[in-house]
């Protein structure tokens, strides 16, 4: 099955769209990025966001949603919502779990006023190296790109403020090497590194790139099947097990864009990392 097809609806009104992103899907379009992306995905699959795109079909009163101080210095609602596709923020391609996406360009302008204000809260669960000396805390330290590799991020004098929350929901003592060793036919005696795993729930207060992945790895707690960051030779155990980063968007809470309701919604975690937790207690 390609990633497309387990792309799932966890909410849906006239004003916005929450989807279940799976790993492997990239969400914007751009120079570098090859093949289907999620924004192409939503021009094809979601009438409301197709007719804006394709035919210049805006619903009606989406204006309403645009505040009387609206800048236009950047470009107009219309121009923001078709370089998006109403996608009002991105999930990294291998990281799974629940997006915003909005139907028009009103509601777009105010998720993004939202996620610009730090108004929405997120919640991510990840499967981690190790075991924390204290279950609960939080990450402060300033991420930028490594002189070394600029697709890469790290902890960084000069970077931007980065600020996560994280508690630890269970940790794993005794996984099983042997048995790995011998279910995969891999050789050798390794692996020093593998010292238990902790399955964490963070709440980023920040939106850097890479921030969850860079603040655990600051932590001596990479990701499991995080090949960025994890380390080569845990990567290459990792992949034994776990075939892609344990990084899961679980929960997003906003106020809806015309109600102004308080939403929380939530994406169940994808099945291949459900097999992965299943097999750390077996």
């Amino acid at each position: 099955m390609k990633p497309f097809d387990e792309i799932t609806i966890v909410y849906e009104d006239d004003d916005i769209l929450a989807v279940n992103k799976p790993a492997g899907v990239v969400v914007n379009r751009a120079q570098s990025v090859k093949g289907e992306t999620l924004q192409d995905w939503l021009e094809q699959h979601v009438d409301t966001i197709a007719k804006i795109v394709n035919e210049n079909k805006y619903p009606e009163k989406w204006e309403d949603f645009i505040p009387e101080d609206f800048d236009y210095q950047y470009g107009s609602p219309e121009d923001t919502f078709l370089q998006r596709s109403g996608i009002a923020h991105r999930l990294d391609k291998e990281t799974s779990g629940v997006m915003l996406v909005a139907k028009h360009p009103g509601s777009l302008i105010e998720l993004l006023r939202q996620f610009r204000e730090r108004e929405v809260q997120k919640q991510y669960i990840c499967l981690v190296h190790g075991k924390f000396a204290m279950t609960k805390g939080e990450i402060s330290v300033p991420l930028g790109r490594r002189s070394g590799n600029r697709k890469l991020f790290g902890v960084v004098a000069d970077g931007r403020p980065a600020l996560t929350l994280y508690e630890v929901q269970e940790y794993y003592p005794n996984f099983d090497l042997d048995r790995l060793l011998k279910e995969t036919g891999e050789k050798g005696k390794r692996f020093s590194l593998y010292n238990g795993f902790s399955l964490v729930k963070c709440w980023p207060k920040t939106g850097r790139t890479h921030q969850i992945r860079v603040h655990m790895t600051h932590l001596s707690h990479p990701i499991v099947g995080d090949k960025s960051y994890v380390g080569k030779k845990r990567s290459k155990m990792d992949v034994l097990w776990c075939k892609r980063q344990f990084l899961h968007a679980q929960n997003i809470e906003f106020a809806h864009p015309k109600t102004k309701e308080n939403m929380s919604l939530t994406a169940e975690l994808s099945k291949d990392l459900q097999q992965v937790l299943e097999y750390m207690k077996s």
